[in-house]
């Protein structure tokens, strides 16, 4: 499908896809580039990248495909100093979790000849770097295009056929759209899950964690995420997220205030509906 792909950033995203292009015989050559050379090196150890760079070079002009995985406040910053690299009608695409800044970016950019394709996997996973990479990570999971006016119809085709090449279920939807869900489904589950284990490993009696059961364990497995990346993504996309928060403060009043009046029928018609959205969910 390609002869020659650049992967910008060698962490679980950027890593798996590569590994998985690899696998499937997608592209002839995976150039791999990422600012911290002991990656590089895990990259090219692992089979991940056939070369790995922690600085742009010459190379870069080879690649048909270059997808940048890198963390969403740095996506534009790395996108501008990799053009000059880029030879003409190259694809450019991305697989960040927020799309409307990097697109807004774009659209103000005269970065003549490129074709961007904005676009994320959703699949992940709370582990990260290179070693964290593996085979099918995409499969059987969505992938999510959000093109605009501007997008140029033969690349996203290609790309579309790529992703599901990789074993991806391909949508598109609106930017605006695409980051009020993940506010929702994504973004604001990870905030909550961060906050819950500072509630409750933090002050007088932090020792209490180690009495965890299964329930902590599990919803909270995913605050072992990174911290750089998830910080961005909520600054990224603060405007839906904070509005997810504000609702979620409601809800949670709502359930205070039916404990502190000890109204048993309230709280449980709380519980039942809440149960009901996600075994609905689970069912479908």
């Amino acid at each position: 499908m390609f002869d020659t792909v650049a992967v910008i950033g060698l962490g679980l995203i950027g890593g798996s896809f590569a590994l998985d292009i690899k696998k499937l015989n997608l592209c002839k050559n995976v150039l791999g580039y990422d600012i911290n050379p002991a990656h590089c090196s895990s990259a090219e150890r692992l089979g991940i990248a056939d070369r790995a760079f922690p600085e742009w070079n010459r190379q870069l002009s080879n690649a048909e495909l270059v997808v940048v995985a890198v963390p969403v406040a740095s996506m534009s910053q790395v996108i501008e100093q990799l053009y000059p690299w880029l030879s003409p009608q190259t694809i450019l695409t991305d697989v960040g979790s927020v799309k409307n800044p990097v697109l807004t970016f774009m659209e103000q950019q005269n970065f003549e000849g490129i074709h961007f394709v904005a676009g994320h996997p959703i699949s992940g996973s709370e582990n990260f770097g290179p070693e964290s990479a593996r085979v099918g990570l995409f499969q059987n999971k969505k992938f999510i295009f959000t093109p605009t006016e501007n997008t140029h119809l033969p690349s996203l085709e290609q790309l579309k056929k790529l992703w599901m090449a990789l074993g991806s279920n391909v949508h598109e939807m609106t930017a605006e759209l695409h980051d009020f869900i993940f506010s929702r489904v994504s973004h604001l589950p990870h905030l909550l899950a961060y906050a819950a284990i500072e509630a409750v490993g933090t002050g007088d009696t932090p020792e209490i964690l180690g009495y965890f059961g299964a329930g902590l364990k599990d919803f909270s497995r995913i605050a072992a995420s990174s911290p750089v990346m998830w910080a961005d993504i909520f600054l990224e996309n603060e405007s839906h997220l904070l509005q997810g928060i504000e609702n979620f403060q409601k809800i949670l009043a709502k359930m205070e205030k039916a404990i502190r009046e000890k109204d048993r029928s309230a709280l449980i018609d709380y519980l039942a509906h809440s149960k009901k959205l996600r075994d609905d969910w689970i069912t479908s």
